[in-house]
């Protein structure tokens, strides 16, 4: 009988990798996967890198927060002089085989701890901070606090933050089928209301992807974020938004998604995880209303939306609308909650 292979991935503490989640739930190979299976977001950042390979040429590189350290390979092959790939989980230990097997450990080298404890051996400071930290609805996973961090300490003046810009926005949307599965579904389960279920239902931030045709307002910039000067007081907000209606339609709920710039490039370079976008694994977040209301084309729905950390690396989204149209009105004030391991509820498909 053949020798049963041991789990090398987990080094002997798969409860502490796969359940206690924290840093560790990135060791989880499914969650690697799904990010390199976005071919959107991975060729985004491999073109990126690879279009623009005089800014990395003999240049020092640090991938924070590398993963599997594809995005410090893409560097080594774009000519860096050498990569600090930087994990803060035990993912380190498996990255640093990725890495020697495809023969590019004389160049990268992967530091396993968090950015604001390691130290980097040989070096003070980087010409370039590569990076893809950004969560759902961008500023989930309190990872984008880190990179601020990060630049802090190890970022050279001058040098370049790859990429250095998002840009949050919000717009209403028709989202029938999802109001119905989440909340409408409620109203009759087998014969009974289910009313609490309904409202703790409300309270999510649904993580799903909305189709081009959903939008039925304008988008609003929520927030402008470029991480050469950002500070750390400056990722959580509080911002009044003005949806202006592109038509007669229902609004069933409110959508938050971003775009990612990255502007060292030679030419503007610019990913969307917009409803008009290729869909990537961030998609959108939904809040729903508590009921559809029934806009007229040109009428406006006008609030405050803050988004804020909580326990930690979850978000939460306070949102206060008051709108009074020709064809309806409501009101809403509440608290949406995303929490750390919530998956997509439902795939978008064309119908």
């Amino acid at each position: 009988m053949d020798k049963i292979i041991q789990n090398d991935f987990t080094y002997g503490e798969h409860d502490d990798h796969f359940f206690n989640q924290g840093f560790n739930a990135y060791c989880r190979p499914d969650i690697q996967q799904s990010m390199l299976e976005d071919e959107v977001r991975t060729c985004f950042y491999r073109d990126a890198i690879y279009n623009n390979k005089h800014l990395f040429e003999d240049k020092v590189v640090m991938d924070f927060g590398c993963g599997s350290g594809i995005l410090s390979m893409f560097a080594a092959k774009a000519g860096a002089k050498k990569v600090f790939g930087v994990e803060a989980s035990d993912l380190a230990k498996t990255t640093k085989k990725n890495v020697k097997k495809n023969g590019l450990d004389h160049i990268i080298t992967i530091l396993e701890g968090k950015v604001e404890e390691i130290e980097l051996p040989g070096e003070d400071k980087v010409d370039i901070l590569l990076s893809e930290v950004m969560g759902v609805g961008l500023i989930h996973e309190g990872t984008l606090q880190s990179l601020v961090i990060a630049r802090d300490r190890f970022l050279k003046p001058g040098g370049i933050l790859f990429p250095d810009k998002n840009t949050l926005y919000i717009c209403a949307i028709e989202d029938k089928k999802m109001h119905d599965k989440h909340v409408s579904y409620w109203k009759n389960v087998n014969g009974f209301e289910m009313k609490a279920m309904a409202e703790a239902s409300k309270a999510y931030a649904w993580h799903h992807p909305i189709g081009p045709q959903q939008p039925v307002t304008d988008y609003y910039t929520l927030r402008e974020y470029d991480w050469n000067t950002c500070r750390l007081d400056e990722i959580f907000f509080t911002s009044p938004f003005k949806l202006k209606c592109n038509r007669k339609d229902t609004v069933h709920s409110l959508a938050v998604f971003f775009d990612c710039e990255f502007s060292a490039c030679s030419t503007k370079t610019v990913l969307s995880t917009g409803p008009e976008a290729p869909m990537t694994h961030w998609m959108q977040l939904t809040c729903h209303l508590d009921e559809p209301v029934e806009v007229d084309k040109g009428e406006e729905l006008e609030g405050t939306f803050t988004a804020k950390a909580y326990n930690g690396r979850d978000l939460q989204f306070d949102i206060d609308l008051d709108f009074k149209g020709t064809l309806g009105s409501t009101k809403l004030s509440r608290e949406f909650y995303y929490y750390w391991g919530m998956n997509s509820q439902m795939q978008y498909k064309e119908d």
